[in-house]
């Protein structure tokens, strides 16, 4: 085989990687462009046919009746008190938790962090019921502290199991030497282990809020009008006789729009944090 054909070939490989490639990602997009610019659409433009894709005027009405009709900016504020909070708290105790299942001897550990798994495996619905009796009762029904502390309980198996991992990976010799040259654990764990942990935190902190950001469920069922959030306001653009297509897309761009923003910020940490411990040499 003479070797222009195996350049030839290799060539032709490239080329149709890069087109499936291509082709994966326009698959993956659509739907976002297909949301945006149905958002700056008119009501008239989203239903036409054929389809308008490109070719029309864009407006912002769709936004103004967000914020006029269904109260958005009230929700939005609901919404990154509540997801920021909760997240601040279940990364915070299930990294400590995490630190202590992976460090320290404790009897049944594994059995102990399956338990902490298992809760993650429960279905939100059983629990719905409970939660929302036990809100009446303590006077807390509609508000921050009810959702706040749902979503951070909601969160803390996840981060306690992954974390928990990402610990296990670091070397326990830098601890002691830590250890040894003065430091005390906590001194240990902030100045030594935090900062190797960046990449490992970042990852589970972006997840941890996409779960409490996009969660319906709770929101809708423990709220009623002070604590309403995003995704319960984005579900009334919908309705038995119609659905509010260009309102119903604002409503999408407006509640992916922080999760984007995290994203790029925690990227110089985000695939370090997804691929470490991946391959062990």
């Amino acid at each position: 085989m003479s070797l222009n054909h195996v350049s030839v070939q290799r060539g032709s490989k490239i080329v149709f990687v890069y087109a499936l490639a291509l082709l994966a990602t326009a698959f993956f997009a659509f739907p976002i462009f297909w949301m945006v610019t149905a958002s700056l659409k008119s009501d008239h433009n989203i239903t036409a046919y054929p389809p308008v894709w490109i070719f029309f005027t864009p407006s912002l009405q769709n936004y103004v009746k967000l914020v006029e009709e269904l109260g958005i900016v009230k929700m939005f504020i609901n919404s990154a008190v509540i997801v920021g909070l909760s997240t601040c708290l279940a990364m915070a105790c299930g990294t400590l938790a995490a630190y202590a299942l992976a460090r320290f001897d404790i009897k049944n550990k594994q059995l102990i962090a399956f338990e902490v798994l298992s809760i993650r495996m429960l279905p939100p619905i059983v629990s719905v019921v409970p939660m929302f009796i036990l809100a009446r009762w303590l006077g807390v029904f509609d508000t921050y502290w009810l959702l706040t502390a749902a979503y951070a309980l909601s969160g803390l198996p996840f981060v306690v199991w992954v974390m928990r991992v990402f610990i296990q990976d670091i070397p326990q010799s830098i601890e002691e030497a830590a250890l040894i040259d003065g430091c005390s654990r906590l001194e240990t764990f902030w100045r030594v282990t935090l900062p190797l942990l960046m990449p490992g935190l970042a990852a589970t902190m972006v997840i941890v809020f996409m779960f409490a950001w996009n969660e319906f469920l709770l929101a809708s069922m423990l709220t009623s009008n002070a604590a309403k959030t995003l995704p319960v306001i984005a579900a009334n653009t919908l309705n038995a006789k119609s659905i509010a297509w260009g309102m119903a897309s604002a409503a999408g761009v407006v509640m992916s729009l922080p999760v984007v923003v995290l994203v790029l910020l925690m990227q110089r940490y985000l695939v370090r944090g997804l691929t470490l411990g991946a391959v062990k040499g």
